[in-house]
């Protein structure tokens, strides 16, 4: 028993470096397309992997599992003398806890995956992020480090103040497999900053 499960363990290992090659691809992708260059990376769900001497034993299972839910940082650009716009792409690889936490109506414990809702029905997605001369985590959605429903569940939001807006909004992570299909996400989006004033579009790649 003991080594059928060891086995199953090296295979979910191999699997999810094959996943997250493809996925840190990805993000990549994203970033180009919009013509950002990735500037850090965040995970939303714990904390850093202890690394270089540093963590201790009881630091949750999750800390070495950072692309759980992880905000993907590409910083801002200069538009012109009054424009700068801010970018990021959150992976949530599974909303299966906050999807469990609002079913509940409460917090079911981030270390008790057996709580959060069946793998089944829970979602995989990206969530992209924009900043128009701001990038707060005063902003609604971005409440307790954007670890929150609202952010994680809904589909998207807008933060307004003086300073500027911020936009999310959310597309399934199956929609990005084929590029065809992961095009039409990135025109999506695009038509949706447009909408609400933000000039956040992706640029014309030269043919060479």
């Amino acid at each position: 028993m003991a080594k059928d499960i060891l086995t199953e363990v090296r295979k979910a290992y191999r699997l999810l470096f094959d996943y997250q090659t493809k996925l840190l691809a990805l993000v990549k992708y994203i970033g180009g397309k919009y013509g950002y260059n990735y500037n850090g990376g965040y995970p939303k769900f714990s904390n850093n992997q202890p690394r270089q001497g540093s963590g201790n034993l009881d630091n949750w299972a999750w800390d070495w599992l950072n692309l759980y839910f992880h905000e993907f940082n590409f910083g801002s650009k200069k538009i012109d003398n009054n424009t700068k716009i801010y970018f990021s792409v959150f992976i949530l690889n599974d909303d299966g806890y906050f999807q469990a936490c609002q079913k509940e109506q409460r917090n079911v414990g981030r270390v008790s995956p057996n709580k959060f809702e069946k793998p089944e029905n829970s979602n995989s997605k990206l969530i992209f992020v924009v900043g128009l001369n701001c990038w707060t985590g005063k902003a609604y959605f971005a409440d307790i480090n954007w670890c929150n429903q609202r952010f994680t569940l809904e589909e998207k939001g807008i933060h307004e103040d003086e300073n500027g807006k911020m936009f999310y909004k959310t597309y399934p992570l199956e929609n990005f497999f084929e590029e065809n299909n992961a095009i039409v996400q990135l025109a999506d989006f695009e038509r949706e900053c447009q909408a609400i004033g933000i000039p956040f579009k992706q640029i014309k790649m030269e043919i060479k």
